[in-house]
């Protein structure tokens, strides 16, 4: 029974490892023009509205208008054209700062 458990263990850790890895890819994108509080904010969740992704960092500079969001997301789900034009669509251009491999 335990080396059971123990083969079940590992083929779940195995399966569950490649299912992560397949096609994730992180990007850096800079957003401009957020002149309010609450810009950052609505560019974020327009960010977070394209399938597969998840903000894991960035920064915003009130002063520079701008914040730059580190973005993780599936290349088979989703494209760098699909994260930066999501904050063009609600008004905020952006524009691809870096890319690679999660």
């Amino acid at each position: 029974m335990k080396s059971l458990l123990i083969t079940l263990s590992t083929v779940s850790t195995l399966f569950l490892a490649g299912t992560a890895l397949a096609g994730e890819k992180t990007a850096t994108i800079e957003v401009s023009g957020l002149y309010c509080a609450s810009c950052p904010y609505i560019a974020s969740q327009a960010v977070l509205l394209v399938p597969s992704t998840e903000i894991v960092g960035g920064f915003y500079d009130a002063e520079q208008q701008l914040a730059q969001f580190v973005v993780q997301y599936d290349d088979e789900v989703a494209t760098l054209a699909d994260l930066v034009s999501a904050t063009d669509e609600v008004g905020y251009p952006a524009r691809l700062v870096s890319e690679g491999e999660s």
